[in-house]
């Protein structure tokens, strides 16, 4: 972000430093710091290296190339494990976040996210050639920790932001997340250069050091979000013969029941439940399309996610920026715009020449358009119940979100090309875009400050 050198103010801590935040009744939390921020963004810069590094290239390349040894069956296998993953998360998020708001206890939920993305990543250092369904089921526990993750700790964002400057903090941490993916692509990408043809054994054991670095990397990264996030969440007494699970279900059960109240807040996911799918098929394919059918080696993936994450990084800054001027609506579908050119585009794409400029297209899209849907969905939450409306964000971003992926390895597998299979993910992105256009986000953003239960 841009400071003010002359003022006794940086720029950043007005930024980040809205007013007290109530939270129940009589209690208010703390001031919002520039560490405490900071702290926040930092969990992107962790995770950033799973979802870049694991998920949309390296390791999908080793898997794909050395664990499953055939093309189409790997494209069937990683999308099938990427919608086994989204559909459990998808499952548990909701009511895991209404435990978490009621126990006070976002925080703890977060760490044992963290924990699982850490052990079953490194766990993946053991998985060799032919370990096809333990390699399946260690990639699918890890990328629940991780999509659990994200959950919660978008969960904080109404607590330490307001309707002016939303935008930016999450752009601000979206931006640093693809910093993180970006070293950590840098620090691994050497590691992997030799998986595609024929490599030898010295050379496998090295790309089977990827899952390890990657652990390392999230473990220590996410240090300071652990030493300086507020949980602003407050415990409320638990009613005699409860438990928090079935307390869990019974609020949501509640908030499901006033959706009348929060209807552009459900409008707004059901168009994030649509176009999410397209981008969490695009991740999840990206490397794969590059490689079988444009013809990049590992080193020229390497490159082009180099490219991404650099143009993404700017893209989630000069957007938040964006939003918060012109409203996250309008920002929304210029980046969903974005996204449909770029898969018309690889479509058509013939050369490696052409395809970066596809990346750099998709680079924008990816930095602006979950980073925007994320503030929205802040300022469109009564901040009470942050854990458990986050847990509707990562149910919409779950709920269909197999789809894609399998689609996309289904048309693959039968049709022996990836072509078609990308040009299906643009319709995701339309229909997306069509729903959009029905959310007031004026009407959201009002229904936002009445609590949930309130009359």
């Amino acid at each position: 972000m841009e400071r003010s050198r002359g003022s006794a103010q940086p720029a950043f801590d007005r930024v980040a430093k809205p007013t007290m935040t109530t939270l129940v009744e009589g209690k208010t939390s703390p001031s919002v710091t520039r560490r405490e921020v900071w702290g926040w963004c930092m969990y992107d810069f962790a995770d950033s290296a799973f979802t870049t590094v694991i998920v949309t290239t390296l390791y999908a390349l080793y898997y794909k190339k050395i664990v499953v040894v055939d093309d189409q069956r790997g494209d069937l296998l990683w999308g099938l494990a990427a919608s086994v993953s989204e559909i459990a998360v998808a499952l548990l998020a909701p009511v895991l976040g209404a435990i978490a708001d009621f126990s006070g206890s976002r925080k703890r939920f977060l760490a044992a996210c963290a924990v699982a993305v850490i052990l079953f990543t490194a766990s993946l250092y053991w998985i060799g050639p032919g370990m096809a369904a333990l390699g399946f089921v260690l990639y699918v526990l890890a990328n629940v920790g991780f999509t659990g993750g994200g959950i919660f700790i978008d969960s904080f964002l109404p607590g330490i932001s307001n309707e002016r400057n939303a935008g930016r903090i999450s752009g601000m941490k979206w931006g640093l997340g693809y910093l993180g993916g970006l070293l950590a692509l840098v620090v691994c990408g050497g590691l992997a250069v030799n998986i595609v043809s024929d490599p030898t054994p010295e050379q496998v054991d090295q790309a089977r050091l990827i899952p390890l670095i990657v652990a390392a990397w999230y473990g220590l990264a996410v240090i300071p979000t652990f030493l300086f996030l507020r949980d602003r969440s407050v415990a409320r007494p638990l009613p005699a013969g409860e438990h928090y699970v079935t307390l869990g279900f019974r609020q949501l059960w509640r908030t499901l029941k006033q959706v009348r109240r929060y209807r552009e807040l459900f409008k707004l996911l059901l168009a994030f439940v649509v176009y999410n799918d397209g981008i969490v098929t695009v991740i999840a394919f990206a490397a794969l399309y590059a490689e079988q059918t444009i013809g990049f080696t590992p080193a020229e993936i390497v490159t082009m996610f180099i490219i991404m994450n650099v143009v993404a990084l700017v893209g989630a800054g000069t957007f938040g920026w964006i939003a918060d001027r012109i409203g996250q609506k309008r920002t929304i579908l210029i980046s969903l715009g974005l996204w449909i050119l770029a898969i018309v585009a690889a479509y058509f794409a013939q050369t490696k020449t052409t395809f970066y400029a596809v990346a750099v297209l998709a680079g924008i899209g990816m930095g602006s358009c979950q980073s925007v849907t994320r503030s929205l969905v802040a300022l469109f939450t009564p901040k009470p119940n942050a854990a458990e409306f986050a847990g509707f964000l990562g149910f919409a971003g779950k709920a269909v979100a197999f789809l894609g992926p399998l689609l996309f390895g289904i048309i693959s597998h039968q049709t022996g090309s990836q072509r078609p299979a990308i040009l299906s993910v643009g319709l995701f992105f339309v229909v997306g875009m069509l729903l959009l256009l029905m959310v007031d986000e004026a009407k959201g953003k009002a229904a936002s400050r009445l609590p949930v239960g309130a009359d």
